[in-house]
């Protein structure tokens, strides 16, 4: 699972020289071949010629030179995807130097790739650069780590960067590098064939809302509260399964099928019903005949009856109610997936936070006088760090997985995938069938010809030429194409449908026909 996590820290003097050989692994960090973590790849750049050969020089000398209360070093941790082998991982990270540092600093980098907790890989990568720019001027060690001299750089140190910059600037500074940091990573996740991407976004500024539902280290530590934890995930494990086999079950059926009956068995039902009222319903009377008068008699007006359709046409396909069914179902399985990929992903930082608290804990339950200094240095180390993890442990929280759930989809479950992929066409289509007309309003009424009937709703265009779409649902029967009826609705928005009559929709049809006419003659005299 590819992690978001880019920190940033400071070198104080007396550090740089333990932390170089620290990421290189050399000296007391040296690691035997049989480790379990692999050192993948190790680099330095942009050395002044004194230390080009031995880079730990150089973070020797800024040791030994830089003022008392300086900086010696900026150093980038940053988290590398796993779904990168070896070799791009490292392409990235020379990419990523060659962006933010490129020739202006020395610096020193090195890929380290420990198990994680789930037994996979944990690659991360430590690059350290010195603060100090490079101007073209040869300066010996005790030259290079001097106080700039503006007027004659030449009798100076080299010039630090950013010295002026305020906090809130730095702050802004941070944020745009964590951006780039996303778009080059995920840039080279795309070059290597890669669906996974990273987000250095925060839910909020994504416009999420959620509450974090997570139980404290302190929590945690109680026997008790961590059985109550573990229950949590079994029961959440076992209900997404659940989800996931009620979801496997019904993609597994002919869903559209199964749709297309289930409408036939109840358009027969509402017929068989039509019937038996019918045969209900008291015989209607003859008509007397009329006495004879002097006065003419008035032709009866005709009543408007519903139409029922005889032969109502059969839809064909999955239709939008349905395809909106499917994307319902497949958003709550993002979300289900979405969430277990967040648990997966923030289980290393948990079990770090908790290693660094074990370690602060023992180092504060030592009360022995002996080697009391040395405890307080690494009980404020140990504190540093826990910061920086929890700093990005709270990141992931906030991040959002929702294109990671989908891909993930893809990948485990292609049938799933497909279904929804086949959802998702079906509301493009529906989208492109209505595209310029106007939907149909509930206490409205439209009269014109039905012009198209299929899975996507109904379409009519009025006797001006405007398309009404109507949708499949908004009838009991429905209409056929070449039909001529006023579509009726009622507050409900469904609709009633009657016959239009003919000679005057002719008529009107003829008269708009006329005035387009007359138009472009006008036009065409100007």
């Amino acid at each position: 699972m590819a992690i978001a996590r880019l920190s940033v820290g400071i070198g104080k003097k007396g550090k740089a020289s333990p932390h170089a050989q620290y990421i290189a692994r050399e000296g007391k960090y040296a690691k035997d071949n049989n480790s379990l973590e692999k050192l993948e790849h190790t680099g330095h750049g942009n050395m002044p010629a004194w230390a080009d050969h031995n880079p730990n020089y150089f973070w020797q000398s800024a040791d030994e030179h830089e003022r008392k209360n300086g900086s010696t070093y900026r150093e980038h941790v940053i988290a590398l995807p796993r779904e990168l082998d070896s070799d791009q991982r490292h392409e990235l990270i020379k990419d990523w130097i060659a962006q933010e540092i490129g020739d202006k600093h020395a610096y020193q980098y090195a890929i380290h790739n420990p198990p994680a907790m789930d037994g996979k890989e944990q690659p991360h990568a430590h690059i350290m650069f010195s603060e100090r720019t490079r101007d073209g001027i040869e300066r010996d060690p005790d030259q290079y780590f001097k106080r700039y001299n503006g007027k004659n750089p030449e009798r100076g140190g080299a010039k630090k960067a950013n010295t002026g910059m305020k906090p809130a600037d730095r702050k802004a500074d941070l944020l745009a590098q964590r951006d780039r940091w996303e778009q080059t990573c995920n840039a080279h996740l795309k070059r290597a064939g890669r669906y996974q991407r990273i987000s250095m976004k925060s839910l909020k500024e994504q416009g999420i809302e959620r509450e974090p539902t997570n139980f404290t280290m302190t929590q945690l530590k109680k026997p008790e509260i961590k059985d109550i934890y573990k229950s949590l995930l079994e029961a959440k494990e076992q209900d997404f399964q659940a989800k996931l086999d009620i979801i496997a079950v019904l993609e597994g059926t002919a869903l559209v099928e199964i749709n297309r009956q289930i409408r036939l068995k109840e358009q027969e039902k509402k017929d068989q019903q039509e019937k038996v009222q019918e045969r209900t319903q008291k015989p209607i009377e003859p008509t007397k005949a009329p006495q004879a008068t002097n006065a003419i008699p008035k032709a009866p007006k005709p009543q408007i009856q519903p139409i029922k359709a005889a032969n109502a046409p059969i839809i064909e396909g999955q239709t939008v109610k349905e395809a909106l069914y499917v994307g319902q179902g497949f958003d709550e399985m993002v979300v289900q997936t979405a969430e277990r990929i967040r648990a997966e992903t923030i289980e290393p930082y948990k079990a770090e936070m908790t290693r660094l608290s074990a370690e602060y804990k023992a180092l504060k339950d030592n009360n022995s006088w002996l080697g009391k200094g040395k405890r307080e240095k690494q009980k404020k180390e140990l504190v540093n760090e826990y910061h920086i993890v929890q700093r990005d442990y709270d990141a992931v929280k906030e991040r959002d997985f929702t294109m990671d759930a989908k891909k993930h989809i893809e990948q485990t479950d292609p049938k799933a995938h497909a279904t929804h992929e086949q959802a998702m066409e079906t509301l493009n289509y529906h989208a492109s069938f209505r595209y310029g007309a106007a939907q149909a309003q509930a206490g409205r009424q439209y009269t014109g010809e039905i012009i198209a009937v299929n899975r996507f709703g109904v379409m009519q265009k009025t006797p001006t030429g405007r398309k009404v779409y109507h949708d499949l649902d908004s009838f009991e029967t429905l209409p056929n194409v070449g039909d001529k009826v006023t579509a009726i609705y009622n507050k409900d928005s469904k609709a009633e449908l009657v016959p239009a009559d003919k000679a005057k929709l002719t008529r009107q049809i003829q008269q708009v026909e006329l005035e387009r006419q007359q138009s472009k003659d006008i036009e065409r005299d100007r």
